[in-house]
């Protein structure tokens, strides 16, 4: 089966989106006009985004709230230290500056995606 198909199912069936996407090669689930997950999963690397964006955040560039992901940001060699190296979660300080933290994701789509569901009604909770 096509890994999105299953996630846009689960996406769907959580309620807390209004609208699920195929963009491309991510699905992309819409909170509102300016919030939404994007999932980015290559199914030949095993390699992964998922994301909560929000384009009213006042930071240039990137509007990623939270996320885990398996690229290496060389500009962030902390993540190098974490135990789950490449894995990671990141999010945003209150002064936009980012936060790594060790994640249990590592690329297992179907499964993962209940926990990206989960974070996103535990950080909007009105969704």
């Amino acid at each position: 089966m096509i890994w999105y198909k299953k996630v846009i199912d689960k996406l769907q069936a959580s309620t807390l989106f209004r609208e699920v996407n195929l963009v491309g090669g991510k699905v992309r689930a819409h909170i509102d006009d300016t919030r939404f997950v994007d999932i980015h999963f290559d199914p030949t690397s095993g390699s992964y985004s998922y994301a909560l964006i929000d384009l009213s955040l006042p930071f240039s560039g990137d509007k990623r709230l939270f996320g885990w992901d398996d690229y290496p940001h060389e500009s962030a060699p902390i993540i190098k230290e974490l135990s789950t190296f490449p894995h990671h979660f990141q999010k945003r300080s209150t002064d936009g500056t980012w936060v790594f933290e060790p994640s249990p994701m590592r690329g297992n789509i179907e499964q993962e995606v209940d926990t990206v569901i989960a974070a996103v009604k535990d950080h909007i909770p009105e969704a």
